[in-house]
């Protein structure tokens, strides 16, 4: 398998002495272990990505080789110490009982401490079938033995995720954060890469919490990873997430280590509802959609909004100048006037529940078309005015139109109702109307 290297950020060392059998733990682990599955955010992109089979076949493409390995191996011995099994036992105990848990057993792992940094974390390579840990920091210094066993259990559900599915994951994960590290890069790749990275963290914490079957010492070790206190509280943290999330702002974190407290709740909830947790978790880390955080998908699903609001906002035939279309066409190269699009229930309450920020960027398109063609006179400001109603846009789009125009109160009104006159004494034929 190519190399991988998965990060996980943590705290400062100690040689807390860990004794715990690998039996200890595996007894229950069975059952749950089945329940380890891949997050449904994994399964789109890696469908996404087999579809360009060119894309595909190129990182699914074999690349091991021995040198590789053995070359990476002599840099982690020069650059770190590496734990004995016979001298670290504490350190190896933990491992087997990790492995056991996470069905991982003929798995080799070795465990390093880096050298010549301060920076708290701790990382694994999984390369031609063998796992290496590494630990930067005073991390192991910080964590008690159940702690230590959840980050290294974290560490190995790496391993278990990316060996899932025939590997595909594992590719899935190279080619979004291939696509996401290009400085050139649309914005949407890298929300997919943030996104997908984030599951990935959310399912490593999983793997944590078959393995100690308890959530505190997971969220504990998380916590002081972030912060580098020795003491935490678990419950505490938990209630600080509940204000977080109240707030209703969860995407500010970095792309490297992504949101703790998002990752915090959705093991608790894992742990309270199991799979039927699965809806609450992506509504809380996807949410609506917002026009400044769009991934692939959501982008995919604002473009069939935007071109189906297009469709029925040009339906009347009048409005199907050459300069309308052609700027109709600006938006979609292969943009056609739909004759049956038709003004649905369920499109209007997508709109009226959507974002402010969707809300204002079609209200934007709005004030884009009506003000494309001048031959049209007042006509389209007008529609746009009674259009906007229809579709739960009309304080929106008057406030937009207020702003960019410089209107005043009493100027907006006045413009409304001499559209709206114009807009009327057009005649509407029976098939340029958006209602049944």
């Amino acid at each position: 398998m190519e190399q991988r290297c998965i990060r996980f950020k943590t705290n400062r060392n100690t040689k807390a002495s860990v004794k715990i059998s690998p039996l200890t733990i595996h007894s229950f682990t069975h059952s749950l272990t089945m329940f380890l599955n891949s997050l449904p955010y994994h399964l789109k992109v890696r469908d996404h990505f087999r579809q360009q089979s060119k894309t595909w076949d190129f990182f699914a493409a074999a690349n091991n080789k021995v040198d590789q390995l053995e070359q990476y191996k002599t840099g982690l011995l020069k650059n770190t110490y590496k734990f004995d099994p016979a001298a670290d036992k504490h350190i190896y105990n933990a491992v087997d009982t990790a492995k056991a848990a996470l069905s991982l057993t003929g798995l080799p792992v070795t465990v390093y401490q880096a050298q010549y940094t301060d920076e708290l974390n701790a990382s694994i390579i999984f390369l031609n079938s063998e796992a290496h840990i590494v630990f930067s920091g005073r991390i192991i210094s910080l964590l008690d033995e159940k702690e230590l066993l959840g980050i290294l259990a974290h560490e190995l559900a790496h391993v278990k995720l990316y060996s899932m599915l025939d590997g595909d994951l594992e590719i899935a994960d190279r080619i979004i954060h291939a696509i996401a590290n290009n400085y050139q890069t649309e914005a949407a790749y890298y929300e997919t890469a943030r996104l997908y990275r984030l599951y990935t963290e959310i399912f490593c914490d999983r793997g944590a919490y078959v393995v100690l079957e308890q959530t505190a010492p997971v969220i504990s070790g998380l916590v002081k990873a972030a912060t580098g206190l020795e003491k935490v509280s678990a419950d505490a943290y938990l209630k600080q997430t509940e204000e977080i999330l109240a707030n209703g702002n969860i995407k500010d974190a970095s792309f490297s280590h992504p949101e703790n407290y998002i990752r915090a709740k959705a093991l608790q909830l894992w742990h309270q509802n199991g799979e039927a947790a699965e809806t609450a978790i992506i509504e809380m880390i996807e949410g609506s959609m917002n026009i400044d955080q769009l991934d692939i998908f959501k982008q995919q699903e604002l473009s069939a909004i935007t071109r189906t609001f297009l469709q029925l906002f040009l339906k009347p035939k009048w409005f199907q100048s050459t300069m309308v279309i052609s700027q109709a066409k600006n938006y979609f190269a292969d943009f056609r006037n739909d004759e049956n699009v038709l003004l649905l229930p369920g499109f209007s309450a997508k709109i009226s529940g959507a974002h402010s920020s969707i809300k204002e960027y079609l209200c934007y398109v709005l004030l884009d078309f009506v003000l494309i063609d001048p031959m049209l006179e007042e006509i389209p400001f007008g529609w746009a005015f009674q259009f906007s109603e229809y579709v739960f846009l009309k304080e929106t789009f008057e406030a937009i139109v207020k702003k960019e125009l410089k209107f005043s109160d009493k100027k907006i009104q006045q413009h409304r109702n001499k559209t709206l006159s114009a807009f009327n004494e057009v005649k509407e034929n029976e098939g340029e109307q958006i209602y049944e």
